[in-house]
């Protein structure tokens, strides 16, 4: 060998250990107290890391670092993230990233949050369950899919299926933030068993559209403080809140849902026009519990113009001289705002709804009469893309929600008790024009039969909106 190549030789030195690689286990060594101590160096991308384990015997301290050497992940950045971490902690790391992505709302962190953490509320129920009071003491080596599959089914066997897939997500985002971390090689929740289809009896959107005058009288007659099936007469406390009769008319003839319909502003509203209209955004909880009005949907199937029916009309020029009668703060121009003035809690509502339709209509949800409406506009308008702009939905869902048939489907007509029959879609002509607003006095009066059963539902022979 040349003189010159011994001294690139030298010059050279050791090689680099590869990343991520172990060096050689240093022999056991006796210490003081009795105890054998073996060690070995990690070189990861952060640097070299050194692992030591301890046993009453040479082998033990050898089995007890190749165990460790075995579950070695290198942990990158500053948030360390191993298979100890508890599952609550794990939780803190996925609002943290949540809140950095710009792609994700202030309601949707709240959304995450309400499921993962105990309210502190004192008016919450303590029973409630959370994934901090059930399963986050758990360690994530710990968080296997036969855990998180018990947890998932006695959520459902108490009847939480909501709750239950909501707590799936979560937990599918967190298991997702362990494996980028390197301490755990797949998500446990993978092999958690799937959500079996509910296989309950369809009622049918003609069924449910017939019921309708019904309800509407009923939550009337909740409203004047009567006893309705499941809901004794009001007798003390707060008055109950007659706007409930107008938020009900607005969502059972637009197809709207609750939190869109208390997003409503005055300014949004326009009910002079040929085809009385309203622009519309939704609203959404932010990240301290309240509410706020979002200035703009998630997607651009929100932005749409809502087609009203009479009722809802009626209903809506009842509201707004409520508003300018009562003289109640309304700072935000809200169309329904709570007695503060501010925006109403859509949570409080389904309260409110379940009181209304007390055990007679025990299956009627605020979004029963969604696909009817969607499926009467579908039918006069022949065009499901007209339906999905009414619903805020795909053309896809549209066609999917609405009736199968092409043909149009019977309506709630001028049926009343003296016995007349229900029209088809075509015949029955949907009813625009100018409402004759009565006083508040007059508004809070029971229907008679004659106007219970005499609403015209079907949303026809009109002219299909072009935006």
């Amino acid at each position: 060998m040349s003189q010159r190549s011994r001294k690139e030789k030298t010059l050279a030195g050791r090689l680099p250990k590869p990343v991520g690689a172990f060096g050689q286990p240093s022999k056991p060594k006796k210490q003081k107290n009795g105890t054998w101590r073996t060690a070995v160096r990690f070189y990861g991308a952060w640097g070299t890391q050194y692992l030591e384990r301890f046993g009453d015997t040479a082998g033990e301290a050898r089995n007890r670092l190749a165990e460790a050497m075995r579950d070695h992940r290198e942990q990158l950045g500053y948030s360390r993230i191993t298979r100890t971490t508890k599952l609550i902690d794990l939780a803190a790391e996925l609002i943290a990233e949540l809140e950095g992505d710009e792609a994700f709302t202030d309601g949707n962190i709240e959304d995450y949050r309400r499921e993962i953490y105990v309210s502190t509320d004192k008016r919450a129920n303590p029973n409630t369950i959370k994934i901090e009071n059930s399963i986050g003491h758990l360690q994530v080596w710990q968080a296997t899919a036969g855990e998180l599959d018990r947890h998932l089914k006695h959520l459902i066997a108490l009847g939480l299926r909501r709750k239950a897939k909501q707590h799936k997500i979560i937990l599918r985002a967190m298991m997702g933030i362990a494996v980028r971390h390197g301490a755990i090689d797949t998500k446990p929740i993978d092999g958690v068993a799937g959500f079996t289809r509910r296989k309950t009896q369809s009622r049918g959107k003609v069924k449910d559209q017939h019921a309708l005058p019904a309800f509407r009288a009923q939550v009337r007659a909740w409203a004047n403080g009567e006893e309705i099936p499941g809901t004794p007469a009001y007798k003390s406390g707060p008055a109950r809140d007659w706007s409930m009769v107008w938020v009900v008319d607005v969502i059972t003839g637009t197809g709207m849902r609750p939190h869109e319909v208390f997003a409503l502003l005055l300014e949004d509203i326009n009910l002079d026009a040929p085809d009385p209209t309203w622009t519309l955004v939704e609203t959404k909880s932010k990240g301290t519990g309240g509410w706020i009005r979002n200035p703009a949907p998630k997607t651009d199937n929100g932005w749409r113009r809502i087609l009203l029916p009479p009722h809802s009309v009626e209903s809506l020029r009842e509201a707004i001289e409520d508003l300018e009668t009562s003289g109640r703060p309304n700072p935000m121009g809200l169309l329904f705002p709570s007695r503060a003035g501010t925006l109403r809690n859509p949570n409080n509502f389904g309260r409110i709804w379940r009181a209304a339709r007390g055990s007679e209509f025990n299956w009627v949800t605020p979004r029963t009469f969604r696909k009817g409406a969607g499926t009467e506009i579908d039918h006069a308008s022949g065009d499901p893309e007209r339906a999905a702009r009414q619903l805020g939905n795909t053309k896809a869902v549209a066609l999917a929600t609405t009736s199968t048939c092409r043909k149009p489907c019977p309506t709630i007509g001028t049926c009343s008790s003296a016995g007349h029959g229900v029209p088809s879609a075509k015949s029955v002509g949907f009813l625009w024009g100018h409402i004759e607003s009565r006083t508040l006095t007059e508004v809070r009066k029971p229907l008679p039969t004659e106007v219970r059963m005499g609403f015209f539902v079907g949303m026809t022979g009109f002219e299909p909106a072009t935006t």
